[in-house]
């Protein structure tokens, strides 16, 4: 038995015209000023992790309990630290904000309202935010390492680790 060949044929659009002509930027050069517009945008982002850091130690200023709203602001403030951090290669801080985020999720889970423990995130946070004194690797490390055995204390796991384990939200909605 002969094998036919079949024709396929792909019609020209205008994508396909305008990437079939000379001339353009090489990805590396796209990549190359991608990282230099985001570069130029980091002094926004530090005042805006400077404004959430801010934000959070309201929450929790004097007070030696959290409120449900405080927590859920813990929340929402955290989860920028943590997008403009990761963005902009803060890479302890961004550790140090999901792990803010792993206790205030914990704490709102369990109804558990103590104080303590975000302040010493707060802390952390606060040493680890850009424009402070730059930490020897070995005490960014070792401060990490104590905010992990914060959350194990508590028994709260990642909020990663938690999605992973219940499967897709469309699952869990039904």
């Amino acid at each position: 038995m002969a094998r036919q060949i079949k024709k396929v044929y792909f019609p020209m659009t205008r994508l396909a015209e305008l990437a079939a002509r000379d001339g353009g930027i090489t990805r590396a050069m796209a990549l190359e000023s991608a990282m230099e517009s985001i570069g130029s945008m980091r002094p926004q982002a530090d005042a805006e992790i400077e404004n959430s850091i801010k934000a959070i130690e309201d929450a929790v200023a004097g007070q030696r309990q959290v409120p449900e709203e405080g927590l859920r602001a813990i929340l929402r403030y955290g989860d920028q630290i943590v997008t403009l951090a990761g963005t902009f290669g803060y890479e302890a801080l961004d550790h140090a904000a999901k792990s803010l985020c792993d206790l205030a999720d914990g704490m709102l889970r369990t109804g558990m309202h103590d104080a303590a423990p975000v302040v010493v995130h707060i802390q952390t946070i606060r040493l680890m935010a850009p424009g402070g004194t730059a930490l020897e690797p070995t005490h960014t490390e070792k401060m990490l390492e104590e905010l992990a055995k914060v959350l194990k204390f508590f028994d709260f796991g990642s909020l990663a680790g938690t999605a992973a384990e219940s499967g897709p939200v469309e699952e869990s909605l039904h």
